[in-house]
């Protein structure tokens, strides 16, 4: 018989197969479902976000051409430049504290001044709908000013009523319900004020060293010049130091934040499939199991190994397609249900489309582990002869599926191997949780058979159902190994997830009653310092440390610039833009030399730097190497002549940069103070500042830890519904495994109640089985979990560990109790089994 007729035949029998439905597939089509449209989903809202980004790229970025400086506007000649080139748009964002003059409450809050061409794309919606320069027009005594919801919930104020920011009054004429400049960030300190620019002027608040952001945006008649403007921009001024980005580069935090969300979330859906092949691979054990007599019967009629092998291949790829094709259909719509539930309301834009390339990869995935977890079972039933067949080959010693079907099933891994590194954002990481997925699988396949066997060799125990309950675990062909594979997988994840994620909220919470400052007072100016000093010092047990602050960025390492030189990814933070750095001639308070020697209190020879110990050792350089800094406009190149370990997790005020002095005193400045208070006496000197100096922004750390500690928990929610989903699928396999050895399980029943067990008794001995293997899978999975969060802790995120016995106890009665409740529910049909009709079958 030709290939062509086998497939043919095989056609006809799949369809003769499936006119029962698809009884005995619903873990299957579960489990591949549920796997497919996890990474679909994650897949469609990542390209949707990327293609919305894309589109909205000019919104974004604010114009076609950004020009960015800290602290200093552009000069005449450079503004008259810009304007020449396009429509000029002037942003310029910093923070300040604004109040409430009806009940004088008091918040830091986020301003942005805009001019009148704001925005240069995109709109401005506001409640009541207005336009922007009518709500920020001057008008009587007061300015016009657009807030965001928060804002009015913070300071307890309503559309109409007057706050005050520096020296001058604004009315709120409206609340902002979305900014289309505003991109996705991890945390703010305090919510939106929009103001028109000549109100900033009237506050007062723009002072020589402020602490503000100036942005210049440019609509070009041509927005594919932007690049070539850029061009243009750093030869014409090549010692501006500013910072320039065109439409195309709108947004990158956000892009790299959701590549590498969208790589995280895929792989732990991939776990979740991975799991799900359990499910698979149990689904058509028990499917074959109850096709013996059909099977059998074809290969007595002349039926080859060739005919049925095909016959049931396509039956589980028509099958497979179904069940990925659903999770496809579900996940692709993501994107559009979002956008059609949430609106503006979602932190990026998002581009609902169909994308094929996403949806190829999400199929092929739920195709491949299909393949992957099915191919051994139809192997092993192509090879085993009738007369076995019609016995039941569960019965007997099971036979290997064949060298053929083992290199199939390698082809297939491999194939599964490299579309996910391949889909990957990050090659590096998909490369380690392929061999950790590997790893883990062999693990907890070997310690399975290994406490199986353990099991094996325990005393027997006194009470009979005990016995029966062991020997059920140990015995041949026994569910037991699945169980405490599937649900193990499923549990470590959920453990390692919410390990992660408790020690990382521990880190934010605990830091507070160490010693950390109660506030942070920003954009002190150099003749306020005396008398804020003076003013704190009237509070008993006050403690104020404060250093001069500017703001540079880093050019250049020893010499070689930035885009060219090799930075280790954990500290690439330090080059994406300005950051604060001071001067010293003394060295700070409980500062530890890593390496070199501290400059003498009255040095004043060639610019010296002190840099800490991580940005040194990402950067590749040590003592003696340069760093090049450009300071409002002012390329510097310094020596590095020590390393600092510092504890950032301390919240005490220091610097990753910190020069020598004779460099930095003469530049426009502002100062930065770390503030300790008791607690009693916080909201009395809250007050007493911000009243006397309208212009000093004050950051509570209670408020900042808070936020990071929502952010974590958001973003934690994400991986542990991502968890829940492996678990979930973990159940699914579970319950696949029991049904698959049903029939074993009736077997069982029926000669139990023939040697005078009552339906009480087998159930407690059923209870008493999937009792040991839930508290078997518990204790793996804490085990493995808490060990896989240790290394993730202690190695790239590099935060203390600690072990939280109240997840671990979670875990095992969740465990326990699920395995219990799944298993019992899955064997009720054994409780019923008569055991006349199962004897007269016999």
């Amino acid at each position: 018989m030709n290939q062509v007729s086998i497939v043919g035949q095989a056609f006809r029998l799949v369809r003769r197969e499936l006119r029962s439905g698809l009884r005995g597939f619903g873990v299957f089509l579960a489990c591949l479902f549920l796997g497919v449209f996890a990474i679909s989903a994650i897949g469609s809202f990542s390209a949707a976000a990327r293609s919305g980004l894309l589109a909205d790229a000019g919104a974004l970025l604010g114009g076609d051409l950004e020009i960015r400086l800290s602290q200093r506007p552009v000069s005449p000649e450079q503004r008259t430049f810009l304007s020449r080139q396009g429509q000029l748009s002037e942003v310029l964002e910093l923070r300040t504290m604004a109040a409430n003059l009806n009940n004088d409450k008091r918040a830091l809050v986020e301003l942005k001044a805009v001019d009148s061409s704001y925005p240069l794309y995109g709109t401005l919606p506001i409640e009541p709908s207005q336009l922007p320069a009518m709500a920020l027009s001057h008008t009587g005594s007061t300015f016009g000013a657009l807030v965001e919801q928060s804002f009015l919930q913070r300071l307890d104020i309503k559309i109409g009523e007057q706050l005050r920011v520096g020296e001058a009054t604004f009315t709120i004429r409206g609340v902002l319900t979305a900014e289309p400049d505003r991109s996705l960030r991890a945390f703010h300190l305090g919510p939106r004020l929009l103001i028109s620019r000549d109100a900033l002027e009237a506050s007062g608040l723009r002072q020589p060293g402020s602490l503000v952001t100036y942005r210049y945006r440019l609509k070009l008649a041509d927005r594919d010049q932007a690049e070539s403007l850029k061009l243009i921009l750093q030869e014409r001024f090549p010692d501006t130091g500013w910072r320039l980005r065109s439409w195309r580069e709108a947004a990158p935090r956000v892009r790299f934040f959701l590549d590498r969300m969208e790589t995280n979330l895929s792989l732990l859906g991939l776990c979740a499939l991975l799991v799900g092949g359990l499910g698979v691979s149990g689904a058509v054990r028990g499917y074959l199991n109850g096709k013996l007599v059909h099977i059998a019967t074809m290969k007595c009629l002349g039926a080859s190994s060739r005919l049925i092998f095909t016959t049931y291949l396509l039956q589980i790829l028509l099958l497979g397609t179904i069940g990925a094709g659903a999770g496809l259909l579900l996940g692709s719509s993501v994107p559009w249900l979002l956008t059609r539930i949430a609106g503006n309301a979602l932190p990026v834009p998002l581009h609902p489309g169909f994308y094929p390339l996403t949806l190829l990869v999400s199929g092929s995935f739920g195709l491949l582990i299909a393949l992957l977890f099915s191919l051994k079972e139809l192997g092993i039933a192509r090879r085993i002869p009738p007369a076995m067949l019609f016995r039941g080959y569960l019965e007997n010693k099971r036979t290997g599926p064949g060298k053929k079907i083992w290199l199939a099933i390698s082809i297939c891994a491999l194939i599964l191997a490299l579309i996910a590194i391949l889909s990957s954002s990050d090659k590096q990481l998909a490369i380690w949780f392929i061999m950790g997925a590997g790893v883990c699988f062999v693990l907890f396949r070997l310690l399975s058979v290994a406490v199986i066997y353990l099991v094996h060799l325990l005393p027997r125990p006194k009470s009979p159902r005990l016995q029966l309950a062991q020997a059920n675990i140990n015995r041949p062909g026994a569910p037991a190994g699945g169980i405490i594979f599937s649900l193990g997988l499923g549990l470590t994840a959920l453990v390692m997830i919410a390990l992660v994620q408790t020690n990382l909220n521990d880190m934010v919470n605990d830091t507070i009653p160490e010693g950390a400052p109660t506030f942070f007072f920003l954009d002190i100016q150099p003749n306020q310092v005396a008398p804020l000093e003076t003013l704190l010092a009237e509070y008993p047990d006050s403690r104020i440390d404060r250093s001069p602050t500017l703001r540079g960025r880093i050019t250049a390492i020893a010499g070689i610039p930035v885009a060219e030189a090799q930075i280790a990814s954990n500290v690439s933070w330090a080059v994406r833009g300005d950051r604060f750095l001071s001067y010293s001639a003394a060295m700070p308070t409980g500062t530890q030399l890593a390496a070199g020697n501290w400059w003498p209190r009255d040095y004043s020879g060639p610019p010296q730097l002190s840099l800490t110990s991580d940005l040194a050792e990402g950067f590749g350089v040590g003592i003696g190497d340069s760093l090049t800094v450009n300071i409002l406009g002012r390329e510097i190149s310094a020596e590095i002549v020590n390393l600092r370990n510092v504890d950032w997790s301390s919240l005490n005020l220091n610097f990753a940069l910190l020069f020598a002095p004779g460099v930095l005193e003469n530049a426009p400045q502002t100062h930065l103070a770390a503030v300790h208070l008791p607690a009693e006496t916080e909201d009395e000197a809250y007050q007493a500042v911000t009243e006397r100096f309208a212009n000093i922004s004050v950051i509570s750390t209670r408020d900042v830890l808070q936020n990071v500690s929502r952010t974590l928990n958001r973003i934690g929610s994400a991986f542990q519904g991502m968890a829940g989903i492996a678990l979930l699928t973990g159940f699914l396999v579970l319950i696949g495994a029991v049904s698959a050895d049903q029939h074993r399980r009736i077997h069982d029943a029926v000669i139990f109640k023939i040697c005078g067990a009552t339906r009480r008794d087998i159930l407690l001995i059923f209870a008493t089985e999937f009792t040991l293997l839930g508290i078997i899978a518990g204790l793996l999975s804490a085990l493995i979990g808490s060990l896989a969060a240790f290394a993730i802790l202690k190695g790239p995120l590099n935060v203390p560990f600690s072990l939280h016995p109240n997840v671990i106890l979670l875990t095992l009665v969740v465990g326990i109790g699920l395995t219990l409740v799944l298993g019992l529910f899955g064997t009720w049909k054994a409780l019923g089994g008569k055991p006349a009709g199962f004897l007269r079958s016999e």
